[in-house]
């Protein structure tokens, strides 16, 4: 099951020793703890805090006061934005993340798109385990923990919420504000409001 590759991340990195390339760029106003490498052309801004482990590939960009605790494993040319928090993640290449959103305990494909403040919830209200549904089937993650994983290219909008143990589905284009409480076909998906005009008093 998808969540057991956050497993296996976690563990191949509980071992990583510490390494940053010498062509990366690290702010001296960031701040880098304990096990984290950091590939070739990835510039790290001003106020961004890492905590080991995390390994970030080559050609990234962390932004200011992004947050990222470990384990976290990010791919090439993935790009986080300005005071997103990132944990227990596995990310692909390519991924942009926009500024102020949350992931956590949930794995991102490549080439996918956050615009900003998307979250994915990663506990339940009442403290049970988190069910995820897959292929007609429920099954009991065991993790009291466990947030979403977002296929290939899959573009959310502003503001997009995703509830715990949901998939969404590679290619998918979410619209801003979409609460995504259930996992849904290849699609492309949005919000209709009605708006109603009153005069001004």
């Amino acid at each position: 099951m998808w969540w057991n590759d956050l497993q296996a991340m976690a563990t191949a990195l509980a071992t990583m020793s510490p390494a940053i390339d010498p062509q990366a760029q690290v702010s001296p106003r960031a701040t880098v703890q304990g096990a984290v490498r950091i590939g070739a052309g990835t510039r790290v801004c001003d106020g961004a805090h890492i905590q080991g482990p995390v390994q970030i590939g080559r050609d990234c960009v962390i932004g200011n006061h992004a947050l990222l605790r470990g384990p976290l494993q990010i791919g090439d040319g993935t790009r986080i934005g300005f005071a997103s928090e990132l944990k227990h993640a596995l990310i692909g290449q390519q991924v942009s993340i926009g500024p102020q959103c949350f992931i956590g305990d949930s794995r991102i494909d490549d080439h996918a798109y956050l615009g900003a403040l998307v979250r994915t919830s990663n506990h339940r209200l009442d403290g049970a385990t988190v069910c995820v549904h897959v292929g007609g089937n429920v099954h009991d993650s065991q993790r009291d923990k466990l947030g979403a994983w977002i296929g290939a290219r899959a573009a959310l909008g502003v503001g997009v919420i995703i509830l715990p143990g949901r998939i969404v589905a590679a290619g998918s284009q979410f619209g801003p504000r979409i609460t995504v409480e259930r996992n849904l076909p290849p699609g492309r998906y949005r919000l209709v409001q009605q708006l109603h005009s009153q005069p001004l008093e």
